[in-house]
């Protein structure tokens, strides 16, 4: 059986459904005889995505080993070179002889995470960087790789939430990434909520509460919730409501093959009947 899709992402805001959904299509893939891989958020070998990542300019990079030199050669073990661009993956660092290195040093390397940049033009370019590098390896083997969220979510988070950017050149960077992705012919899979906000209260009750006290941070007291006057959990809604809007208009107009789930009642036989006729369109299997 020849792979006709060598990318599948599962897309949509939190509570959806998305980490039950795309585990079930990496199952589903393996039944169907396709060699896959499936990388849910947060995943550290995350090929398109960056996760606990730093991103240092070659001077910022100097002057952080310079501030740490006891640690220089667990620094320099690690790091990732691309032309002017240095990166640490803090989560996964270890020293030769497997030590992780101190707290302090992880922590003060988070507050360069790629996420984390300053600028929205470094975020893109980086971001626009790692996708190509992703499907330059990706046309070269026969793995379908499935991903959670990364496609919309993560860009569109970072530009419009913490920059503030106007959402037509957030758009504008997801079309980019959209064109360099097609060579992998890639598949999305959207679980649209109608009802934003009782999708993130029942969330936000299964998960701790640092997880909505983070959220309404993000949301409230960066670019775009200073810019409306977001407060609190309205403004958390408020975003992702927004968020949800913008996706699903710009999934009508993307070139790319797409399944939308209303996934309100949680009913997964039926998430994963729709899913399995999708994905057996896309590899043209019973």
């Amino acid at each position: 059986m020849t792979c006709q899709c060598k990318l599948i992402i599962v897309e949509g805001i939190p509570g959806s459904g998305k980490t039950t959904l795309a585990s079930f299509v990496n199952v589903l893939l393996d039944k169907k005889g396709v060699s896959n891989r499936l990388y849910c958020e947060g995943d550290l070998d995350h090929p398109a995505d960056f996760e606990a990542v730093a991103h240092f300019t070659r001077p910022d990079y100097e002057v952080f080993v310079s501030r740490h030199a006891a640690y220089r050669q667990v620094l320099e073990h690690n790091v990732t070179v691309n032309d002017t661009d240095y990166f640490l993956a803090y989560r996964k660092i270890k020293s030769k002889n497997g030590q992780m290195p101190p707290g302090k040093l992880i922590d003060e390397l988070a507050r360069y995470d790629v996420y984390e940049t300053p600028l929205a033009s470094t975020y893109c370019r980086l971001a626009a960087q790692r996708w190509q590098e992703f499907v330059n390896q990706a046309v070269l083997n026969e793995e379908t790789s499935v991903f959670e969220c990364c496609f919309l979510q993560n860009p569109l988070t970072v530009l419009i939430g913490k920059h503030n950017v106007c959402v037509s050149d957030a758009i504008e960077h997801v079309q980019m990434v959209n064109t360099t992705i097609q060579p992998l012919q890639p598949a999305v899979i959207y679980l649209r909520q109608p009802d934003v906000r009782t999708t993130l209260e029942r969330v936000s009750r299964e998960r701790p509460r640092e997880w909505k006290d983070f959220l309404i941070t993000y949301f409230t007291r960066q670019g775009w919730g200073k810019a409306t006057g977001a407060k609190g959990f309205d403004g958390v809604c408020a975003f992702y409501e927004m968020r949800q809007q913008i996706e699903l208009a710009l999934l009508q107009h993307l070139e790319i093959a797409k399944l939308l789930i209303e996934n309100t009642s949680y009913n997964r036989d039926e998430c994963q009947r729709a899913i399995d006729a999708f994905v057996s369109a896309l590899f043209n299997t019973a």
